[in-house]
């Protein structure tokens, strides 16, 4: 009676744990020390990719033009402005300057803090911070008022102070009046003591009037004064250390992508040893059985 081969699972052709741990002790010096020379090798090469500086200035700026500042200091105009004064556009262009500059430069507004902070990148610690200072300066000319707008800022000033001097005048009057009402009703009440009490409510008012006029009065000599070093908390900084490449991060990087890349290699190798393996077992084992076939013919 003929024989059929059982095909039954066979137990060597499945990877388990205890493989997966030998294959990586099998392994393990290359998966140590490629890691170590690779890691090596990107500090070594980090070493010599130039150095980048950043400086920083951080100004004080009303709550109306902070949010609208970051985006000008990223204006071609400004940028042009900016490689003019320090003469980086007369070797490569002003259009390539100003290019390269958009990458170098930015600001940010803190919402919080209500401060702006101007940041600039360059090559040396010195050429950042004179980029930095640039930039600065070059934000003081933009948010100058011009033209038409300076002439409706100065008209509402005028307006907002002759209101202010107006309402003084009504303000010490009213002072005056309630003092002289106060000792006159002394021993009176009743009718006498409210309209003493409406009066009184009535010089809160024209205080407060006053004191919200003060505050447009100012607000208006601010934008017309506009920005400059008086509102500078911290000047353009003169960076001691470089912010790129950061040569221990690039070679830590390089050494878990290699150790990564070698354990992956190491793993399909063993799988498709491990399957090639397999298959001459199952050719062996069904010449085994096509012999025992035919001798059982025969017989």
């Amino acid at each position: 009676m003929n024989e059929l081969p059982q095909n039954t699972p066979d137990t060597d052709d499945e990877i388990s744990l205890l493989d997966l741990a030998l294959t990586v002790a099998e392994n393990l010096r290359l998966l140590i020390i490629a890691p170590i020379v690779v890691g090596l090798a990107a500090f070594g090469v980090s070493s010599y990719v130039p150095k980048t500086f950043e400086s920083q200035a951080v100004l004080s700026v009303p709550a109306e033009s902070l949010a609208r500042i970051p985006s000008l200091a990223a204006l071609p105009t400004v940028l042009e402005s900016v490689a003019a004064r320090l003469g980086l556009d007369k070797d490569v262009g002003k259009a390539q300057a100003t290019y390269e500059l958009k990458d170098r430069v930015g600001a940010s507004a803190g919402r919080k803090d209500g401060l702006l902070t101007v940041t600039a990148k360059a090559e040396s610690a010195e050429a950042a911070q004179q980029l930095t200072q640039a930039v600065v300066a070059e934000l003081f000319k933009a948010l100058e008022l011009k033209g038409e707008r300076k002439a409706e800022v100065e008209r509402a000033m005028a307006l907002a102070r002759q209101a202010y001097a107006n309402n003084a005048l009504v303000v010490q009057r009213a002072s005056r009046l309630l003092g002289v009402t106060a000792i006159d009703n002394a021993g009176n009440a009743g009718n006498a003591g409210n309209g003493v009490a409406a009066g009184l409510a009535g010089y809160a008012q024209l205080v407060s009037l006053q004191q919200a006029l003060s505050i447009e009065v100012a607000m208006y000599e601010r934008e017309l004064r506009g920005l400059d070093e008086s509102d500078l908390l911290q000047a353009a900084t003169l960076p001691t250390q470089h912010v790129a490449p950061r040569r221990a991060i690039a070679a830590t990087l390089a050494a878990l992508a290699t150790g990564f890349a070698l354990l992956l290699f190491i793993f399909v190798r063993k799988a498709l040893v491990s399957a090639n393996q397999g298959a001459d077992r199952l050719a062996v084992q069904g010449l085994r059985a096509a012999l025992r076939r035919a001798v059982g013919l025969r017989a």
